[in-house]
């Protein structure tokens, strides 16, 4: 049987809020006019995946504070046997049977569980509040109606969107390690990526113009896509053009 890691189950409701989160942006800003009938009231949307967003970035830091623990947790994890009962698997109880984590750990991961818990439980309420858009089904409906050259169009693009993040993935990783270790202080409303990873000490100046073209060729990407998808999606008054899930 194959194990999923703690860290990674726990953070895929992390990155799918971020994901959808940029989706929506992104897919707002090219949205096509709607009907009266179906058009989404979209500043009252806007200030709920704010909020949702809010939520996520607290989730993460909780993550991020205590990643060392998480990973050490993981290793106990993944060392389980097949036989384990991971069909009624309590993350809670796991934590206090280990013997790789002293007591301190142990309560300390156990603190961070209930906050996430918390923080999963608003998340649930906000995503209650966003406009009922029928879900797959509409989602489907487009999809028939989509042009195949655009679909093809879109795989292509999506293939390459994969190719870019992965061929520097452990680079990205340390970027990403690094700005999680900003002081609170730090001036994220100016934040700029190029300007952040020219910044980085530990990266070589080759590594640094890499990184900046992958992040440059991403954005061209993010937006040829965002397009193509609004094509698709762009007049069912859903999620500014997008059933998501």
């Amino acid at each position: 049987m194959k194990k999923k890691t703690i860290l990674s189950f726990a953070l895929t409701l992390t990155l799918m809020v971020s994901a959808i989160g940029t989706a929506t942006s992104a897919f707002a800003a090219t949205s096509a006019p709607m009907e009266p009938v179906t058009k989404i009231a979209t500043e009252n949307e806007d200030a709920i995946w704010e909020q949702i967003e809010a939520v996520e970035e607290k989730s993460d830091a909780i993550f991020q504070r205590n990643a060392a623990l998480w990973e050490k947790l993981d290793e106990v994890y993944n060392a389980l046997p097949d036989d384990y009962d991971f069909t009624n698997f309590d993350e809670a109880a796991f934590i206090r049977s280990t013997n790789a984590l002293i007591e301190a750990e142990k309560e300390t991961l156990l603190a961070d569980i209930k906050e996430l818990n918390e923080l999963d439980a608003q998340m649930e309420a906000l995503y209650g509040q966003l406009p009922d858009c029928d879900n797959m089904s509409l989602y489907e409906k487009a999809l028939e109606k989509a042009d195949p050259k655009v679909l093809d169009e879109i795989d292509t693009l999506e293939q390459e969107y994969d190719r870019v993040c992965e061929k520097n993935a452990d680079l990205w990783d340390k970027v990403d390690e690094a700005y999680f270790n900003l002081p609170d202080d730090y001036n994220f409303d100016n934040y700029d990526e190029a300007t952040f990873i020219r910044s980085l000490s530990f990266l070589s100046d080759a590594e640094k113009d890499e990184l900046i073209a992958d992040y440059n060729r991403l954005v061209e990407l993010d937006n040829q896509l965002c397009k193509l998808y609004d094509t698709i999606w762009g007049d069912t008054g859903c999620e500014s053009g997008i059933c998501p899930f």
